[in-house]
């Protein structure tokens, strides 16, 4: 880890806010982890795979992730997605199609509604913004986003930042308002997620919905589309195929 960083609350902050060095140390303890689940699977019952899935893995990847987790202008996620799918072949012996094909995983991410790390990221991120508006704390927070602007005559949504560098995008500041307003855009395909009447509906929704994006397409194929609601949405109002309601819990 490069001595241009500094620790807080279990994430490393560098001095250009490029949060890598943290990347590279949550890489390195999910990569750590991934031998263990191999021979973890011969004595585990299946019930209970998702759940060690969950404190090894998805624990790690999860924690602080609207913080660190931006990837919109460069895939700084992408090193975890790899190990990620990697974890789940492990875990739940999942087959190579062939001598040079790994075994796919996006059938078994959707059969266990299990997020990529992508999904985490995005349902984190709009799970805080919503709390943000809910409690109002923190305060500071609060008003830098002008949540307090945010009624229903403007369908709920957010002011966007006029950051212009890309640089500066990733961030929790610009991104959970983005992402926000593109639900607000398409309610009808992602079952009403702003309207929700609490907090716990509100994530059911919302795990709903991310569940849909990552499923979008081949079983055999990771898309673009499958890590992102916005270009989900746009391919909704275009696509007839694509239904309206989301996947049952």
């Amino acid at each position: 880890v490069s001595t241009q960083s500094t620790g807080f609350l279990g994430v490393l902050i560098d001095h250009r806010l490029s949060w890598k060095n943290h990347i590279t140390v949550v890489t390195n303890k999910v990569r750590n982890s991934i031998a263990q689940l191999w021979d973890m699977r011969k004595v585990l019952p299946k019930k209970l795979r998702i759940s060690v899935y969950n404190a090894i893995v998805n624990s790690q990847l999860s924690y602080a992730i609207p913080v660190w987790g931006g990837f919109d202008s460069c895939d700084s996620l992408k090193s975890l997605f790899i190990l990620q799918k990697q974890a789940l072949r492990n875990l739940f012996s999942i087959r190579r199609e062939s001598k040079h094909v790994k075994g796919h995983t996006k059938e078994k991410f959707n059969e266990l509604r299990i997020l990529t790390v992508y999904n985490i990221y995005n349902y984190a991120t709009l799970l805080h913004l919503v709390k943000l508006k809910m409690l109002k704390e923190p305060a500071y927070l609060y008003d830098l986003l002008g949540l307090q602007n945010v009624t229903n005559e403007r369908k709920n949504r957010v002011n966007l930042p006029n950051l212009k560098l890309k640089h500066y995008q990733n961030n929790f500041f610009y991104q959970a308002p983005k992402l926000w307003n593109s639900i607000c855009s398409s309610q009808s395909h992602c079952d009403s997620l702003p309207t929700a009447p609490t907090l716990n509906c509100l994530k059911t929704r919302l795990k709903n919905f991310l569940c849909k994006v990552q499923s979008y397409g081949n079983v055999t194929e990771w898309l673009s589309i499958n890590k992102s609601p916005e270009l989900y949405l746009s391919a909704a109002k275009n696509d007839p195929y694509i239904s309206t309601e989301c996947p049952m819990t």
